[in-house]
């Protein structure tokens, strides 16, 4: 067994039930795939059974190995064929050559075809119990029945498992196709859907299933979807090899810890932490809505708006409201689904319809874009969403906000968020800052708003600098993208503001926002008379403005306040403490004067500061206190120096 090579491929049977699928993998393998005892004692397969084949052709020096997938033929477990079915590269569909097609040969067919699958091999098996016309009239039908069928020109095979007769051909021709359809690696979210959970001795809790998308190593941190418990990944086996790795179209069995195997059904999928707002989504909401286009078989009645369907995506299911948008000429239709539970249904995964009134398949579909809150959701009818990502961007623009926060729109395109950056990047129209996806457009609008509103703000109020840009933030905070959150939404908006500032527009001084071009000053009107009459009264001697003098003059308190606001700003007066004003001239004055005296002295008192200045003592010392706190003096005592 060293040596070998797992590949991510997967062969899975299909066809009616008793046609000999399960004898067809024991042939080619060795392999049982019937595990229950109900299902030896019947000899039907009642569940999922899982083989192995070592591939010929691949290299000598590292022999590979594929996945086998053995589903239920009969009606009555079409649930457990729909779980094994997803995944599948290449499809044995198998047809017993005294039967002939049947009618679940029928569905498991029509179930392929809206599924994707695109390689398969027709094996007519029990070819011992045959003569050659009907050989050739039962291979003859299989040509026909898949003519307008993805699977058309598929090579047929005729076999017995009992004679050997052909079996050495079907797993050449295997091997050869397996080797070509290996997928490219996958870049997308890890995701595991569940078909089995059991405990093994020693190791604890073990689930395995076809690895669905992306890639997961030894040793790292996953979820279990719906709950979003935590778990670790102690080991991984593919194809009963250990392997430090398995990747999207592996067989994967994965040891986990931190869970009960009793707490995993089917259907639970081990997913990448990155996929946590579906679990989140699934704890806290009842229903998630996904747009799809849909896919109806040919001769089955198509279902109307809002009618109730069993929706069948990789190992789970759901009940689902069907809404239905307009028919188009490509053959499929637009529309959604409204889930009553969540299913981790991502941008390009396929899916069945199945009508429970009929117990028949009925159609299928693709996922375009989950959503997971309504601002984002396109009214009925609904839109068959371009495959260019601009312009489905373009179609979820709400109608107001400058554009997304990435962290949603990276797991409705089913991107990573580097992957989505790149691809925005490339795109036109958008681009990508600190974590938001932004029409460039309406980035553009809000510049130029902004810009108007400086305008406006400073010919109002010519003596400020500026506006606050929390301020401003709250004047603009609305035109974000929707439902971003107050810190999320003045991250971007700062953003915004750096662009503004970067593009020569406007300017910032600490936390204050102005155009480039504004100064403060005071150009006439009624705050020149207030400044006129604030300068002349703080010109008369060293004599300081006080609050009692404020509330004297025959001004507004607010507009005083704001003209000594904006003459502090420029110099022209000086706070020596609250409500307390002196001129600027006044102190640069005071100041030389101070340092004469020091430095001819060596020290002041504040009664010789006072005679200096020809003021009061309490003046004198609010005046050296100022300086104590400009670090022009030290104190000591009664007595400064020089710092």
């Amino acid at each position: 067994m060293h040596g070998i090579k797992h590949i991510a491929c997967v062969i899975g049977t299909a066809g009616h039930i008793d046609h000999g699928k399960t004898a067809l993998v024991k042939a080619l393998t060795g392999i049982d795939t019937d595990r229950l005892a109900e299902e030896k004692k019947r000899g039907v397969t009642i569940d999922l059974g899982f083989a192995y084949l070592d591939l010929s052709g691949g290299s000598a020096r590292e022999p590979e190995r594929a996945a086998i997938v053995d589903v239920p033929g009969h009606e009555k477990f079409i649930k457990n064929m729909l779980a094994g079915v997803t995944g599948m590269d290449i499809v044995l569909f198998v047809v017993a050559a005294d039967d002939g097609i049947m009618p679940q040969t029928r569905e498991h067919l029509d179930i392929v075809h809206l599924l994707g699958g695109k390689r398969g091999i027709f094996v007519i098996t029990k070819s011992d119990l045959a003569d050659p016309a009907r050989l050739a009239r039962v291979k003859g039908d299989i040509g026909h029945l898949i003519r307008n069928t993805a699977l058309k020109g598929s090579p047929i095979v005729e076999v017995s498992a009992v004679t050997g007769n052909g079996i050495g051909e079907l797993k050449a021709l295997i091997s050869a196709l397996a080797l070509e359809s290996r997928r490219a690696p996958d870049n997308g979210f890890f995701r595991l859907p569940i078909d089995r959970s059991f405990p093994v001795k020693g190791f604890g809790t073990v689930v395995t299933g076809t690895v669905a998308s992306g890639s997961i190593k030894k040793g790292a941190e996953a979820l279990l979807f719906p709950s979003g418990v935590s778990v670790k990944v102690r080991g991984i086996q593919s194809l009963y090899l250990d392997v430090d790795e398995v990747s999207a179209g592996e067989r994967a069995a994965l040891n986990l810890a931190n869970i009960s195997y009793g707490e995993i059904n089917r259907g639970h999928m081990i997913v990448s932490p990155s996929l946590a707002l579906f679990a989140e989504y699934a704890q806290n909401r009842r229903h998630l809505n996904v747009d799809c286009l849909f896919e109806f078989l040919p001769g089955k009645k198509e279902p109307k708006d809002r009618t109730l369907l069993k929706v069948h995506h990789l190992t789970d299911e759901t009940l689902a409201m069907v809404r239905l948008g307009a028919n188009s000429s490509s053959g499929s239709r637009p529309g959604r689904l409204i889930l009553k539970k969540p299913l981790l249904m991502l941008r390009g995964d396929r899916f069945i319809l199945r009508d429970p009134a009929i117990n028949a398949t009925i159609g299928g579909g693709k996922v375009v874009l989950p959503h997971f809150s309504v601002r984002l959701m396109k009214k009925i009818p609904f839109q068959a969403f371009a495959e260019k990502i601009e312009k489905t961007l373009q179609d979820l623009l709400p109608e107001k906000g400058i554009g997304f926060d990435s962290a949603e729109l990276s797991l409705m395109f089913n991107m990573r968020a580097d992957l989505l950056k790149a691809a925005i990047k490339a795109a036109h129209g958008f681009c990508v800052i600190e974590g938001f996806i932004v029409d460039l457009k309406r980035a553009d609008e809000l510049k130029k708003k902004i810009g108007l509103f400086l305008s406006d703000y400073h010919r109002e109020r010519q003596m400020e600098p500026g506006v606050r840009e929390e301020e401003l933030f709250k004047a603009f905070k609305g035109e974000m993208a929707p439902g971003l959150n107050e810190v999320k939404a003045e991250t971007l908006f700062k953003e915004i503001i750096k662009d503004i500032i970067n593009g020569g527009l406007a300017k910032r001084e600490g936390s204050v926002v102005s155009l480039k071009a504004h100064r403060a000053s005071v150009k006439g009107g009624g705050d020149a008379v207030i400044e006129n009459k604030i300068m002349e009264r703080l010109s008369i001697g060293f004599m300081p403005l006080n609050a009692a003098d404020i509330t004297e003059m025959p001004f507004k308190k607010e507009d005083v306040v704001r003209v000594l606001q904006y003459l502090q700003r420029t110099g022209a007066i000086v706070k020596l403490r609250e409500g307390v004003f002196v001129s600027g001239d006044n102190v640069k004055a005071a100041k030389e004067k101070l340092t004469a005296h020091i430095k001819a002295k060596g020290s002041v008192k504040a009664s010789e500061f006072r005679d200096i200045l020809g003021c009061g003592r309490k003046l004198a010392i609010e005046v050296l206190e100022y300086f104590d706190k400009e670090r022009v003096t030290l104190r000591q005592g009664d007595i400064r120096t020089l710092r």
